[in-house]
């Protein structure tokens, strides 16, 4: 039976990508198949099975990406993942039709399996743009990108508040201003795709990638915390913790998309060449066998340890200066103090050798171990205790305020 050519409703994907994107996006399908298995009635054995197949052909590719070597191998995932997610972008929104009249139950939204089927489709495009090599950009582009991604978010955070349990207020509360938050900025950058067409960028929409930067890193915080309470038995719900860690990758992606922006790895032109695109560190080339086609390699392994250095947060690691003189303050009414001073960093006392001071270390690290005591770790901990995995709810800077 002939496939018919699809109207697509989401914009091209920024860039041609790599095998990593291709994990990721993989990856993603995969679990989808799964949300959607879970869900179904037990009496659709048909659809059940129909759902586990496709988990296990995203599954297989996934595996096949993970060992590619060349382009042309590559190549060849891309043409097997083109029909493989165009049956299952058919597959959603057959389920969705069936819900929407009344034909199905379980436990699925309808909005849900729209979203789905949006990712997908978005994949589509983002392999028919790796097939092809194309990198055509602009500013309109850019303001379509994230009015795909700010609705991806402000879906997330309907999901959120649904599935928890009524009992958590709280949580349901934090989900729902997330919900208003997300909606209007995903009307406002609905508003730049329309102004921007065929204009170049303009530094308000340049504040604007700014502030929904802000706004998601706060939701990745949020999800994360979530997803650590789900897997410690602290959060009442209905989130699967698969599902809570997959909403919070989706996260992480999109402030990589926002970060390339902001770095200028998506270049503000109508057409930017690969020459152009190359010359940025971040980006790696491959250059395929037949010389046609180059794919910039935007992320390297590990994507979630490599992220960029804004959106990883910093980490505090106390050190011990090598020289530390500890002085015992008796007093009846108070407990023991510690004065500690240090000397200058590269000072070399000309009485003192190496093995006097590493005996000062020593015994000041026994008398610490006594009295239980570690100004320095306990000044550390007090500054990293729990906040890169806790949502604080602070804003990390001023809406429309440049990063210093």
């Amino acid at each position: 039976m002939p496939r018919q050519n699809m109207s697509y409703m989401v914009p091209e994907p920024l860039e041609p990508l790599n095998v990593e994107e291709m994990k990721f996006w993989l990856r993603i399908m995969e679990e989808h198949a799964i949300f959607i298995k879970s869900g179904l009635p037990k009496d659709n054995a048909d659809l059940i099975d129909e759902a586990e197949s496709f988990q296990r052909e995203f599954e297989s590719l996934r595996v096949r990406a993970e060992r590619v070597q060349n382009d042309k191998k590559f190549m060849e995932i891309v043409t097997d993942a083109q029909v493989l997610v165009k049956d299952f972008y058919t597959y959603k929104r057959g389920l969705l039709h069936q819900m929407l009249e009344c034909k199905l139950a379980g436990c699925n939204f309808p909005l849900f399996l729209d979203h789905m089927a949006r990712e997908a489709e978005y994949f589509l495009r983002l392999l028919e743009k790796m097939k092809n090599c194309r990198v055509a950009l602009s500013g309109g582009t850019k303001a379509q990108e994230n009015v795909f991604w700010l609705r991806i978010m402000a879906d997330h955070t309907y999901f959120i508040s649904h599935l928890l349990d009524p009992s958590e207020r709280n949580l349901i509360q934090t989900a729902n201003e997330f919900s208003q938050e997300f909606d209007e900025l995903f009307l406002q950058g609905r508003d730049f795709s329309s102004m921007l067409q065929g204009y170049p960028e303009v530094p308000s929409f340049k504040r604007f990638i700014q502030d929904v930067r802000v706004s998601v890193l706060r939701l990745r915080d949020f999800k994360r915390a979530a997803q650590d309470m789900i897997e410690e038995c602290r959060l009442v719900g209905l989130i699967p913790a698969l599902l809570a860690d997959h909403v919070r990758r989706e996260a992480e992606h999109f402030l990589l998309i926002l970060t390339m922006m902001e770095k200028g790895v998506v270049k503000n032109m109508a057409v930017a060449s690969l020459e152009d695109i190359g010359e940025t560190p971040l980006v790696e080339t491959i250059i395929d066998t037949n010389d046609k086609c180059k794919i910039p390699t935007l992320m390297k392994p590990g994507r979630d340890e490599d992220f960029p250095e804004e959106v990883r947060e910093p980490e505090i690691e106390p050190v011990l200066e090598p020289k530390v003189e500890v002085e015992m303050v008796t007093n009846e009414k108070m407990s023991s103090k510690f004065k500690m001073s240090k000397e200058p960093k590269f000072s070399k006392p000309e009485s003192k050798g190496k093995a006097f001071q590493e005996k000062e270390v020593v015994k000041a690290e026994v008398i610490l171990q006594e009295e239980n005591v570690n100004p320095v770790m306990e000044k550390a901990e007090s500054k990293t205790s729990d906040v890169k995995y806790k949502w604080t709810g602070k804003w990390p800077r001023q809406l429309g305020k440049k990063p210093e």
